[in-house]
């Protein structure tokens, strides 16, 4: 390959990401539909017997019809948990989601608060809502090629 052929690919991969940073753009919904599955991971504790149980089955659902729809509308679906400058974020979102999880569970056993669980589920949601907005831009960014610390 020489000089010229090298340029031209270099160019040609530098327009390929800036493309797919275009399309790397979902809506409000859809970063919301990421807040409700884990706000509702959550919450499902909040309700009584097996429901809990019914409603984490009923988020690992959701996500594969989430997936599925990625996949039919933009032709594929991003994982979160993938190498870069997005894994701080995706980090951020697991340990405060867990221990989200963790706090909602024993305020609810414990202490004998059944709302704990709905209370920190939401606002699990609207954490998870945001974080997945910055995750997206940061992604974008990336595939951009836009200057960053390591």
């Amino acid at each position: 390959m020489d000089e010229m052929e090298a340029a031209r690919s270099l160019e040609m991969m530098r327009t390929t990401r800036s493309a797919l940073a275009e399309r790397a753009k979902w809506s409000l919904l859809r970063h919301a539909a990421v807040g409700l599955l884990l706000g509702g991971l959550i919450a499902g504790y909040a309700l009584p017997g097996s429901w809990p149980v019914i409603m984490a089955s009923a988020c690992a659902a959701l996500t594969a019809v989430i997936v599925a729809r990625d996949r039919r509308r933009d032709g594929f679906f991003v994982n979160g948990y993938r190498r870069g400058r997005t894994r701080w974020v995706t980090f951020a979102i697991l340990v405060v989601s867990f221990g989200a999880l963790v706090g909602a569970i024993v305020l609810k056993t414990r202490h004998g608060l059944t709302w704990a669980p709905l209370a920190i589920g939401s606002a699990t949601a609207l954490f998870a809502t945001i974080m997945s907005m910055v995750w997206e831009r940061i992604y974008q960014q990336e595939l951009d090629g836009a200057p960053h610390d390591r």
